[in-house]
């Protein structure tokens, strides 16, 4: 697969998970725990989908500590999406904001990660 085409496809795949943990959040954001449980599933699929468009498998396990390493450099946006999901209605809107961009950030680490482990 060219170049062009893998980041057109990563950018579709991030952009979709984007949008669903955006809305997800919207959502649920006044639930304790739901967002942490969903977006880890989101995230851990979504590093799963960019694996596959450099031609590599990634299993669960392995999966899940490339997400806490693609969290680990957002973590103030993550505690700000935490402290400000609380607020009644305004905060899901502003939390939903702040995971979009977070999900497209955390994605996008994906993709350069495997970009720089591909062959």
């Amino acid at each position: 697969m060219a170049d062009e085409q893998r980041r057109a496809k990563a950018k579709k795949i991030i952009n979709d998970v984007a949008n669903t943990a955006a809305t997800t959040t919207a959502v649920f954001s006044q639930i304790p725990g739901m967002g942490v449980a969903t977006l880890t599933k989101l995230y851990v699929d979504m590093a799963k989908k960019i694996a596959v468009l450099f031609n590599r498998e990634l299993e669960s396990g392995a999966a899940r500590m490339l997400v806490l390493e693609g969290c680990k450099h957002h973590a103030g946006a993550i505690f700000k999406k935490s402290v400000l999901g609380w607020v009644p209605f305004l905060g899901n809107m502003i939390n939903a904001k702040i995971t979009f961009d977070l999900t497209k950030k955390v994605g996008w680490f994906f993709y350069d990660y495997f970009n720089s482990t591909s062959e």
